[in-house]
């Protein structure tokens, strides 16, 4: 997403058809599901963060507090913490919507994916370079590892490890939770070409999520190869099957 992106669309994983959830937002970037299976979108353009119902309907959740927010994550108790880009900080949310900064450092260069694992570590990619962040449960940051590209996208944390979009490389990267880096996927060369992990090619992927069952990672990317990252351009989707 982005701030000129204003919808959220539905994917039905087995056809690949694609319908409109939500259209009343600004700059939809980020979201999660809370733990009661509330869906929460950042509105980059607008600063807030809004609720959205199953049946579309959002509403406002939070509309202070924020600067250019993009990542999301719940913690399973009602706490919603935020990669609040603009404001180079983690905001951490109650569920009643009190909004109080979590982390500040001068590592953190618009901080944009944010990731949770089991012990309550979370994990931040940021924007501005290739740095991947670990913020423990006070608050302290540490660097955990650098990707190419200087300019990372989102990530995930699954089975123990991070999977991470080095989105101006066009590639994904696995780190261990001790900082240990290995290529996932991607060849390095901008394009949409499939094919096996380290020959297939990606033009600036975004986000990326594992489907229930953990046997697929699915990826968004620019659906141009010659546009340039900071023009908007349609995306398209993109997955990656994960041995058994």
């Amino acid at each position: 997403g982005g701030s000129g992106v204003h919808r959220v669309y539905r994917v039905d994983p087995k056809t690949g058809e694609a319908d409109l959830f939500c259209s009343a937002l600004r700059g939809a970037s980020g979201n999660t599901i809370g733990p009661e299976g509330a869906f929460f979108q950042s509105n980059i353009g607008a600063n807030s963060i809004s609720r959205i119902d199953p049946d579309g309907t959002a509403s406002p959740f939070l509309g202070h507090g924020l600067r250019n927010p993009v990542g999301l994550i719940a913690d399973g108790e009602g706490v919603l913490f935020v990669a609040n880009c603009g404001g180079n900080s983690i905001v951490e949310v109650t569920g009643a919507g009190e909004a109080n900064v979590f982390a500040t450092h001068p590592f953190f260069a618009c901080p944009n994916g944010i990731a949770l694992d089991e012990e309550h570590n979370l994990y931040v990619s940021n924007f501005g370079n290739g740095d991947v962040l670990r913020v423990g449960w006070g608050g302290d940051v540490e660097k955990l590892a650098a990707l190419p590209g200087n300019n990372n996208g989102h990530l995930v944390c699954h089975e123990g490890a991070l999977y991470v979009v080095a989105r101006g490389a066009h590639q994904i990267y696995k780190i261990s939770l001790e900082g240990e880096v290995e290529l996932f996927a991607g060849s390095g060369e901008r394009g949409k070409k499939d094919g096996p992990a380290f020959e297939a090619t990606f033009s600036y992927p975004n986000d990326l999520a594992f489907s229930p069952d953990g046997k697929i990672l699915y990826v968004n990317e620019n659906a141009s190869i010659s546009e340039p990252a900071n023009v908007l351009a349609p995306t398209r989707i993109r997955k990656i099957r994960i041995a058994d």
